[in-house]
């Protein structure tokens, strides 16, 4: 067996030790991607500027946001205003129906209804006379017999038809004054008042749809607005981050 030398089991010398240090840590650097590991100010930087990427994107983002509810403001105003107009033109068309049944239609029909029933009477009157005169006639001189009780019932049944013709038109006066015509004087009435109405809760609405929309926006702009100055702060950090690394 060969014995090995003496100086094969001497200890290291201190020059010897740290070149065996410096290349295990060669060797470890290698082993871990190579280079130094990162300073704390690189990823200092480095979350500066993902606050900035970020925040520009929220940014972004909120102006959008602020555009639509500027759109969706206007379009909600713009039907508020609307059904205003919708509203007081209804109101004025239920005023001329009013107006125009009380000065000029509702007389009409009276006038109407007073015609119809004087005609009534007056072909009443007529059929009673002429049988009054027919009767007088046959009873004075000599026809047929027979011919004399055609002519007298024919006038008797005309005569019957026309009382029966006025007690009708009587009543159907009598309805129309009584019920008919109050009836559509209080729903033309009833109209006014829901077009009133309806013009006041449109008008209403509108006011509230004003402030709601003021106050929407207002908020929106705000948000927006602090949003800006967080995204311009981090714009101005990272900024002045790169000015120290230079």
């Amino acid at each position: 067996m060969k014995t090995l030398p003496a100086s094969y089991f001497r200890p290291f010398t201190t020059s010897a030790c740290l070149a065996a240090a410096l290349a295990l840590g060669a060797c470890n650097s290698l082993k871990n991607g190579g280079g130094a590991p990162p300073a704390a100010g690189a990823k200092e930087d480095d979350g500066e500027e993902d606050e900035a990427a970020e925040l520009a994107r929220k940014l972004e983002i909120g102006k959008l946001e602020l555009d639509l509810a500027k759109l969706e403001a206007e379009q909600d105003l713009s039907n508020a205003e609307l059904a205003v107009e919708f509203a007081r033109a209804g109101l004025v068309k239920a005023r001329g129906d009013q107006e125009a049944f009380l000065k000029a239609e509702r007389a009409l029909e009276v006038d109407q209804g007073v015609l119809g029933l004087d005609a009534s009477k007056g072909r009443a009157d007529d059929a009673a006379a002429e049988l009054a005169e027919l009767e007088a006639m046959y009873s004075a001189e000599e026809f047929a017999k027979k011919t004399k009780e055609l002519v007298i019932t024919r006038s008797r049944r005309d005569l019957d038809f026309a009382k029966r013709s006025l007690e009708l038109a009587q009543r159907r006066r009598t309805v129309e004054d009584t019920y008919e015509l109050p009836a559509k004087e209080r729903d033309l009435a009833h109209a006014v008042r829901s077009a009133e109405k309806e013009l006041m809760e449109a008008e209403q609405e509108l006011v509230k749809k004003r402030l709601q929309t003021k106050i929407a926006l207002a908020k929106a702009a705000q948000e927006f607005a602090e949003l800006e100055k967080k995204a311009e702060k981090a714009k101005q950090k990272k900024t002045s981050a790169k000015k120290v690394e230079a």
